[in-house]
């Protein structure tokens, strides 16, 4: 109200203004008549009198309803209008802006028309308010609303731009975060290896949006959420961009609250490490604890299956025989049958057979039997199967394949990869870990003996110049070095992840490890056992051509995480109080060897 009252009041001073500058130049022409006025016709400056007379006959009139004169009794019509309409404007005295009060303006009948008042019950004898604004009232509107809505849009620009700065800022501390300060759950580890999986296919550093996904991770969307939401406080993963200000909640004071899970792209934590080594080193370390906790990671397959089971048998009946969805209330006993059936042995594939079946039997049902409520079919259907579950067991059961309608859960894949590396590599790790306790229980003093034996035949033996010196002016003058040194047996892991087992002279396994690099090698103390150690070339290109990822694993199993390390990588062993290189036991090949297994395994796991 304070606007329109306030342009009201500007429109009539207009109005007022106007009037006083022409009152010394307009006569006013009433009509029908001076006592009676409902029309004013106001002529331009400059004309005729014959202009004059055409127009005030074309606007003549008695009663409100009906002209004085035809347009053609006064002259040729287009001629006559083309004269009004340059010659003057009426103004209809009793029809008045909602706004400003003014007479409203019109040019032609056809204006006086368009009102729907040009009938003598309907034309008003008395100032009434016109449903529109006048023409100026409307373009002063106009400006104004224009005027607004750029203010309005200069306005959503800072906040818009505050609020890209706010989430930038907000993205950037996510990048920052600290690393995880402990394993994530069962679900977390193989959502974020399925993560990778998916990462690696399509070599991009991030996954998502998932509204975008055709797929879920997990059971079902609700649960990705959740999970994502989980990771995400659990610093394993961040968002990242492609993002706008839309895919972010914000508090009343601009700062970003969060980001909506479904509508952001999600990464691995960059606190994890470069894109590479974080994939390979969350695959190899998420990998090893869901093997180690393989009955978890088995509830959670039956889990995923029972639920692709449900679906199965739901999406049968509706889309195969046009049958209603399986009650709500049957839904859990339909979840808790394949459950238990998958948990007492019973494949995915037995499950869909027996579902199908059960289908088949409940729809048959119902079309003998009159009478029946929607969805009774569909309950039947749960019930037959908990029945020809019960009847099957320890019979033989045919397998049939799930249809591709029916959504698998990445996740169920890597559960599946790791059930089967784990019940591999269960014999192996355990074969591992006895033999590298029983190296370490050993009594360091029934190797001493031996160590310094084979000390004093190397000092004996050798009196080659092993100094970086030595080797740069051999190097300089092209001479090979012949290997020298007592001859030892080692291990050595070879770029394409085969174990070996040599026999040379010390120096001919320093050759061979380091002649993927510069011919030098640097050599790792391993924590556990400590009587192995192992050599590493230095000055070795960092590349997929020279990375060893199963020789990685077999160090990250002996408790050294300094890696990655590129080139083939050699063990032997040390004598108890002398570092120098010397022939691994029985024991310590047998150890290797496992490790070797279980590494294999792993790398084939995480390059899957």
């Amino acid at each position: 109200m304070g606007k329109r009252h306030g342009r009201r009041n500007r429109r009539k001073k207009q109005i007022k203004s106007i009037a006083d500058q022409q009152k010394p130049v307009v006569r006013r022409h009433l009509i029908p008549n001076a006592d009676t006025p409902l029309l004013d016709v106001v002529f331009e400056r400059a004309v005729s009198d014959e202009d004059k007379a055409i127009c005030l006959d074309y606007w003549s009139f008695t009663e409100p309803g009906s002209w004085s004169h035809k347009v053609a009794d006064i002259g040729p019509t287009t001629a006559v209008l083309r004269v009004v309409k340059a010659s003057c404007r009426a103004y209809l005295l009793t029809i008045v802006c909602p706004d400003c009060e003014a007479p409203k303006v019109i040019h032609s009948r056809s204006d006086m028309t368009a009102t729907r008042k040009w009938t003598p019950a309907d034309f008003p004898s008395v100032a009434t308010l016109s449903g529109a604004p006048c023409k100026d009232c409307q373009q002063a509107a106009d400006a104004e609303a224009a005027l607004e809505a750029e203010r309005a849009a200069e306005e959503q620009h800072k906040q818009n731009q505050a609020r890209l700065d706010a989430a930038s800022a907000w993205l950037q501390e996510q990048m920052e975060r600290d690393f995880p300060a402990g394993y994530p759950s069962v679900i977390g580890a193989l959502t974020l290896v399925s993560m990778v999986e998916v990462m690696q296919r399509k070599d991009a550093e991030s996954i998502g949006p998932l509204q975008d996904l055709r797929y879920t991770l997990t059971a079902s969307a609700e649960t990705d959420v959740e999970v994502f939401r989980t990771l995400h406080q659990e610093r394993w993963i961040c968002p990242t961009l492609p993002a706008t200000t839309g895919d972010f909640a914000f508090n009343d004071d601009g700062t970003v609250r969060g980001v909506y899970v479904t509508q952001i792209p999600w990464r691995l934590a960059p606190s994890l490490g470069s894109k590479t080594a974080a994939r390979r080193d969350v695959t190899a370390l998420l990998s090893e604890m869901l093997i180690d906790r393989g009955d978890e990671v088995q509830q959670q397959a039956h889990a995923l299956q029972a639920g692709m089971a449900v679906n199965y048998l739901e999406g049968l009946l509706i889309r195969t025989y046009n049958e209603e969805p399986i009650p709500e209330h049957r839904l859990p006993d339909a979840y808790e049958t394949f459950l238990g059936a998958l948990q007492e042995g019973f494949t995915l594939g037995q499950l869909i057979a027996i579902a199908w079946s059960a289908a088949a039997a409940a729809v048959a049902w119902g079309q003998r039997t009159p009478g029946l409520k929607p969805g009774n079919v569909s309950a039947a259907a749960v019930t037959n199967v908990g029945r020809r579950i019960g009847f099957l067991h320890d019979r033989r059961i045919d397998e049939y394949d799930l249809p591709n309608w029916v959504a698998r859960p990445a996740t169920l894949g890597t559960a599946l990869r790791i059930l089967e590396q784990h019940t591999a590599e269960i014999e192996a790790l355990s074969r591992f870990r006895t033999v590298r306790q029983r190296i370490e229980a050993r009594l360091l003093e029934a190797a001493e003996f031996d160590g310094d034996i084979a000390d004093l035949q190397e000092q004996q033996e050798s009196n080659v110049d092993h100094s970086m010196g030595s080797f740069i002016d051999d190097l300089k003058a092209g001479r090979k070095r012949e290997p020298n040194g007592p001859v030892i047996t080692y291990a050595l892991v070879t770029l394409d992840g085969e174990l070996e087992f040599h026999t040379d002279p010390v120096d001919g396994m320093r050759d061979k490890v380091g002649s993927a690099g510069a011919g030098v090698v640097d050599r790792i103390h391993l924590p556990s056992p400590s009587t192995v150690h192992a050599y590493v070339a230095e000055l070795v290109t960092a590349s997929s051509e020279h990375c060893n990822p199963v020789a990685d694993e077999i160090l990250r199993l002996l408790d050294c995480h300094d890696g990655p390390f590129y080139g083939p990588i050699s063990f032997f062993a040390i004598g108890a109080c002398s570092p120098r290189p010397r022939s691994l036991d029985e024991d310590q090949q047998e150890m290797l060897r496992a490790a070797h297994e279980v590494a294999r395994g792993r790398v084939k796991l995480t390059s899957t």
